[in-house]
């Protein structure tokens, strides 16, 4: 049976990354019996456009990592192309950002009926964690329907650029002092990077925050925001911009305290990259970093005061790295091979 990957979006979109990973592995594997073939928009289709480059694909069920924002200029839209799509064709979603509360009042109903129509509409549902299956099934009423039947995948540990893979363990000296704090990847609302600037003052004088990564489009008002708050604490922050792929490994083993302060994860890609790296992010507290923690022990530092955990983190830099050889999580392959028993579960 053959498969199509439908991959929608600019290239460096997390999801995106993901999808693209995931393919490389799906063709790696594949037979001459079982073809894998890409079908890749790079821009945000509408309905009609999604579906004729679908419909030009060779037959069999399509496999497509879908975030509402990717697929529409709102959730609403962003569903129809979705639905319609899997009415010519067998879908296997694979959903991103679930809805949640933090989305706020107005957005929050609107996101989860989109996802409602797209898990309804599929003919299966693969989401990176439980907490993200609790997200979805909440998209309902009461207790959520009767027979959905959702496969957590959780998300890849990546072999980082220059063959840095993982586990690559700790440096020649992981009692280097430390010299600022970093958070990876996009910078927008509740991301937590203004957590981390006031959590600053803990730190000795001149210490400041290293956002590696960009504003998501509409947030760009957000890098001058951090700056102010920053100068107004006497810190620094300082917004890199997009960072290319093969300078994270250096950046991500480089001695700062790394943190990933979002409070509202569900599943997450910058986690991975430092845990890839060798590093032990500080996370908050939250049902996505007890499953890490389950899945991989000691991968994590979790905190209930992030204060308190930069002081820690900083009178010991050694605690910010893994073991040589610690346990990581799933490679790509073997993510892989769990969202091909899905699709071949369709045959």
């Amino acid at each position: 049976m053959s498969v199509v990957c439908l991959v929608v979006g600019p290239e460096e979109h997390g999801v995106v990354e993901v999808a693209l990973d995931q393919h490389r592995a799906l063709a790696r594997s594949a037979s001459d019996a079982a073809p894998v073939h890409l079908v890749r928009l790079a821009e945000r289709p509408g309905s009609e456009a999604l579906l004729e480059a679908v419909r030009a694909a060779p037959p069999g069920p399509v496999l497509v990592h879908v975030t509402d924002k990717l697929f529409g200029r709102g959730p609403e839209e962003a569903a129809d192309a979705l639905v319609a799509l899997a009415g010519e064709r067998r879908l296997v979603v694979a959903l991103h950002d679930l809805p949640q509360a933090s989305d706020g009042a107005v957005n929050h109903p609107r996101r989860a009926a989109a996802y409602r129509r797209v898990a309804q509409a599929a003919a299966a549902v693969v989401v990176a964690s439980r907490h993200e299956e609790r997200l979805l099934r909440a998209c309902w009423p009461g207790d959520g329907p009767d027979g959905l039947d959702v496969v957590v995948v959780p998300l890849p540990v990546p072999v980082l650029a220059g063959g840095l893979a993982q586990a690559a363990g700790a440096p020649a000296d992981p009692d280097a002092p430390l010299q600022a704090v970093a958070v990876l990847g996009y910078l927008y609302p509740g991301k937590g990077h203004d957590a981390v600037v006031d959590a600053l003052d803990v730190l000795p004088p001149g210490v400041g925050l290293l956002a590696w990564g960009r504003p998501s489009p509409g947030h760009e008002d957000l890098v001058e925001a951090l700056r102010e708050q920053a100068g107004a604490l006497g810190r620094t922050a300082e917004v890199t911009g997009w960072v290319p792929v093969e300078d994270l490994p250096g950046l991500l083993r480089s001695p700062v305290v790394p943190v990933a302060p979002h409070a509202h994860l569900s599943a997450s890609g910058s986690i991975n990259a430092w845990v890839a790296a060798g590093r032990r992010p500080l996370v908050p507290r939250s049902d996505y970093a007890d499953e890490l923690l389950e899945r991989t022990p000691g991968c994590v530092l979790v905190y209930d005061d992030l204060p308190g955990a930069l002081a820690r983190a900083w009178a010991d830099p050694a605690s910010t790295w893994a073991a040589p050889g610690a346990p990581t999580g799933p490679t790509v392959e073997e993510t892989a091979a769990q969202v091909r028993a899905v699709l071949d579960g369709l045959a």
